[in-house]
């Protein structure tokens, strides 16, 4: 048995709390893998906020949601994922997916930065309804994933002080750092 990929593992564990008619952010649409994902969970009567400061992972993503049929379901925001507060109330949103890192296919020195991800957690947590779900793939095999996969962590576990439930899914023994998931549900 393979264990699954980090992006896999965070939609399997989010695929049973997302529901028809709920509201959530994809933080970093990337080429809008993770943003379909959403738009199939919440149904027509539901609504995904993308975010990406990527013109090309605004076109990607555009252009995924077009081909799969979601495009009256999301709202696309060409603007960094901390400003997500501005386009949700708090405590509406069901579930909230983070991939951080680069754009595949994109230079790779253009990344999430680590402060910016910080500022973006602390919205979601705003954001998120009591039992909502929050995913985070952290990249920790660049040296800029490296710093920000430690301060996400550390504040998730910050988290858990205040009642939240947070797991580490990561493989080990690999010969670089491998990405790994912190799954974490915002306390009832």
């Amino acid at each position: 048995m393979t264990p699954p990929r980090p992006t896999e593992l965070a939609q399997s564990l989010l695929r049973d709390t997302i529901h028809e008619g709920d509201t959530v952010i994809d933080a970093t649409a990337g080429n809008g893998h993770d943003t379909v994902f959403l738009a199939q969970c919440v149904g027509d009567g539901g609504r995904v906020l993308a975010f990406d400061l990527q013109e090309k992972a605004i076109q990607a993503t555009r252009h995924r949601v077009k081909a799969a049929g979601y495009s009256s379901r999301i709202g696309l925001f060409n603007a960094n994922h901390a400003t997500m507060a501005a386009h949700a109330a708090p405590g509406t949103v069901s579930a909230v997916m983070f991939n951080l890192g680069y754009l595949p296919g994109e230079d790779h020195a253009v990344t999430t930065e680590t402060a910016d991800t910080r500022n973006a957690l602390a919205a979601a947590a705003t954001l998120l309804k009591p039992g909502g779900s929050l995913s985070v793939v952290c990249y920790p095999g660049h040296p800029e994933g490296a710093v920000e996969a430690r301060e996400v962590e550390a504040w998730l576990t910050g988290q858990c002080n205040d009642g939240w439930k947070l797991a580490k899914y990561a493989i080990l023994g690999t010969i670089r750092p491998a990405p790994f998931l912190l799954a974490a549900r915002k306390p009832d």
